[in-house]
């Protein structure tokens, strides 16, 4: 059955679709079985429902415009029920075409070939299920400053920060990212398909999405045929005749009726001579129309080949442009639920080597931490050359010195809500304090005077002294005061 979706909502996956009679039908993420496309509200669809009207299968149809070179009108797609049963009445109808065409074309004086449909609309034809998966990403959410993520790199630790998400919160579901993971698996299913475009036959491309949509092209086709045909059966005349002449010939030197094979010799050579041009006009039809055909089809098929290679890499670079933005939305969303739980600011940050985000970033390095990093693979090799890239790019490193726990959770998670780069490392006691003002460039050191083991002068002066922080900037928390974004005193 035919019909188009009126309402959906990417929050929950539920749609509706309306057919030809008015009536109502009600589908969700589970009975919509395109891969690549998402349901949008105007979208024609191919669906079938049970005997309680329930919608059981549905995905987009072929048909989303009429009219013009389509032949199909929106009437044609309502009163018919399947793609399949549209696809055969256009056929019909371009055959019925193309026979007109034939009829009404001189192929003795034509000396060119009309075009139907322009070579950017097969092209864009042929991609038609692409242009949909893609036609929605000009409205994702994100910032002209967003730092996004490469989604090659990346994809597979998003599904791991997601889980490590819903694992340590309950009151999170999978539901609440309903929408990205949709768009993540459609486009993904989208740029997996390019490496069948990679390898694909270019020139049964152009036969099945331009030559046989181009009308007078096919009208040709036929005059090339009709006119082989013609030429062989003047060829085959040609041959019986001159076997006529030399049976009447023989008779005739024989004796025999020589009045009535005279007749017929006479009548014979005169039909030879008339086939003999017939013959010379249909090979010569027959050789100019086929110079025509070729040259019709090479030319147009280099054309093709260039626009297709052009439309390919701008559809494919907008599709890993989208994952890319998708992957960047799933981890800032990932991000800023993390920071917002109570079950992760009673639990993982609490404790101090929890010193950073747990986002997709977070499980990248937790999984290189455990490779020899001169015996990386070439696609772990790619990833931890980026991912070290980013974090040397936009990651700073503070750290707080305090022996208050309650206190260093507190402060970590104010900072890290401000970046999910940052990188917070806490100094319960000197012996690590100065492990790390050896090992780490920090951007800021904050200091609780009133939970310290030593003064924060001296504190400062040690810190200072060495080279790796000797512009490091420092803070002092203070209880005694209102908090300011941070929650302490510069």
């Amino acid at each position: 059955m035919h019909g188009r979706i009126v309402r959906y909502l990417n929050s929950n996956g539920k749609g509706a679709v309306i057919n030809a009679s008015k009536m109502l039908f009600d589908f969700n993420k589970e009975t919509w079985h395109d891969k690549k496309v998402m349901p949008m509200v105007g979208m024609y669809v191919e669906f079938r429902c049970n005997e309680m009207h329930q919608i059981t299968d549905c995905k987009v149809s072929k048909f989303q415009e009429f009219g013009g070179n389509t032949m199909i009108s929106e009437a044609d797609f309502w009163r018919h029920d399947t793609d399949e049963e549209l696809l055969t009445l256009q056929s019909n109808a371009r055959d019925a075409i193309v026979q007109k065409i034939y009829k009404s074309t001189d192929y003795a004086k034509i000396t060119e070939i009309p075009l139907t449909i322009k070579l950017v609309e097969a092209v864009k034809n042929y991609f038609h299920q692409e242009f949909l998966a893609i036609s929605f990403l000009n409205d994702l959410p994100v910032s002209e400053d967003e730092i996004l993520f490469d989604y090659t790199h990346l994809k597979r630790f998003g599904v791991k920060a997601l889980d490590n998400l819903l694992f340590n919160d309950k009151t999170i579901v999978k539901d609440d990212f309903i929408e990205e993971l949709s768009v993540v698996m459609r486009l993904e299913s989208a740029f997996l398909d390019f490496s069948r475009y990679n390898n694909a036959n270019l020139k049964q491309i152009f036969q099945d999405s331009f030559l046989s949509k181009q009308c007078h092209y096919q009208a040709l086709v036929v005059a090339v045929s009709n006119a082989k045909d013609s030429q062989s059966l003047a060829q085959k005349r040609t041959n019986a005749l001159r076997s006529d002449i030399l049976l009447f010939e023989r008779r005739i030197q024989s004796g025999l009726d020589l009045d009535k094979n005279t007749q017929k010799l006479d009548k014979a050579k005169k039909e030879l001579e008339e086939m003999l041009k017939t013959e010379k006009y249909y090979s010569e039809l027959f050789t100019r129309l086929t110079d025509m055909k070729e040259k019709f089809e090479t030319h147009y098929l280099n054309s093709f080949s260039e626009l297709y290679q052009k439309i390919y890499m701008r559809i494919y670079k907008k599709v890993k442009s989208g994952l890319d933005i998708c992957i960047t939305i799933l981890d800032n969303k990932i991000y800023h639920k993390v920071m917002k739980s109570v079950a992760f600011s009673k639990g993982f940050f609490k404790i101090p080597e929890n010193d950073r985000v747990p986002n997709i970033i977070y499980f990248v390095e937790q999984y290189m931490e455990h490779l020899n990093k001169d015996h990386l693979n070439e696609k772990d090799a790619l990833m931890y050359r980026y991912v070290d890239k980013l974090c040397k790019k936009h990651r700073k490193h503070f750290l707080i010195i305090t022996t208050n726990e309650k206190r260093a959770t507190e402060i970590k998670i104010k900072i890290l809500s401000q970046n999910k780069f940052n990188v917070v490392k806490t100094a319960y006691k000197n012996t690590i304090y100065f492990a790390m003002v050896n090992e780490i460039c920090f951007d800021r050191i904050y200091i609780d005077p009133e939970n310290l083991w030593k003064s924060p002068n001296e504190l400062i002066r040690e810190t200072k002294a060495l080279k790796i922080n000797e512009n490091t900037k420092f803070a002092l928390l203070s209880n005694s005061v209102k908090e300011n974004r941070f929650g302490f005193v510069e």
